[in-house]
């Protein structure tokens, strides 16, 4: 398949929705699926390089109900959604896998390695969001918004999605250098390693066209799933199974996720193994990472 095609893939569940998907690395690789980071999609691992090693992973990146591709529901929850992976698995007949969660995408990579822990070989979460119970005390004053938004008054959140998808829309319009411009000043107040990637030309020009996939067919999934963050999760991190084996990478300096809440999940799980970079935030861990990342989950 061509590239076009590869990443954007549909499968059908037993219940008639339809998950979309992408591949990277080679068929022939260890089996990693990905769960995109909040207001994202399966488009996102575009930004990372990982030509070294592309032979050696089997990245299969999954848009959540709502997100790009996937038909939104009502019914998803963090829990559930290892259930559409099971299923998903299934059907490319994949019996053992890993799982990676970025940031947003963490809840469900650990509900995969809580619900699924004789299938999930790895569970790996970068810069990866916690239950909001464990405090978000140092979180960047545009996350806390979200979140007390998402409690407290979810219309107004769901406008300010809807400004978002427009903002994004007209970003895609704009050339780079005035995108750069505009991500200078919007981005004053976020650590210098994430302000680095947003200064990067051609990092920037795989970005900005991501930023509208997660509102490509409205903003339910992302209003969903944030109001999903700020609720008890339907499982208990200290219930994953010790046989799976969870790997934790963080920026000392993330705002979105602070390094706090971090430590707490890791401490929460049985077997959490975490490394934390001092010189790196939410952002610019994954992307400088990624090979490392990847190689230590196979």
């Amino acid at each position: 398949m061509v590239e076009e095609e590869l990443l954007n893939q549909l499968f059908t569940l037993e219940d008639g929705r339809k998950l979309g998907y992408a591949e990277y690395g080679a068929v022939t690789g260890k089996p990693i699926f990905y769960f995109h980071g909040h207001r994202s999609s399966r488009l996102e691992p575009k930004i990372y390089d990982i030509e070294e090693i592309k032979n050696q992973v089997h990245l299969i990146a999954i848009d959540r109900p709502g997100f790009g591709l996937s038909d939104f529901t009502a019914n998803h929850s963090i829990l559930s959604w290892s259930s559409d992976i099971i299923e998903f698995a299934n059907s490319l007949q994949i019996d053992k896998f890993s799982v990676l969660g970025g940031s947003g995408g963490a809840p469900f990579s650990l509900a995969c390695a809580y619900k699924n822990p004789k299938r999930v070989i790895s569970c790996g979460i970068v810069s990866g969001l916690g239950p909001i119970v464990l405090g978000i005390e140092g979180m960047a004053k545009n996350n806390r918004k979200e979140l007390e938004l998402a409690q407290k008054h979810p219309n107004r959140l769901k406008l300010l999605f809807k400004i978002q998808a427009k903002f994004s829309k007209k970003l895609v319009e704009k050339n780079i250098d005035d995108i750069i411009r505009l991500f200078r000043k919007r981005g004053k107040n976020l650590p210098e390693p994430d302000k680095k990637f947003f200064e990067d030309k051609k990092k920037l020009s795989m970005y900005v066209p991501l930023m509208m996939e997660p509102f490509r067919q409205g903003v339910n999934g992302p209003f969903h799933e944030a109001q999903l963050f700020v609720k008890p999760w339907d499982f208990k991190l200290s219930d994953i199974s010790p046989d799976v084996k969870v790997y934790l990478w963080h920026g000392d300096i993330d705002t979105s996720v602070p390094k706090k809440m971090a430590q707490s999940v890791c401490q929460e799980i049985p077997s959490c193994e975490a490394k934390f970079y001092s010189s790196e935030a939410h952002l610019s861990t994954s992307v400088n990472h990624i090979k490392e990342i990847l190689m230590k989950i196979i």
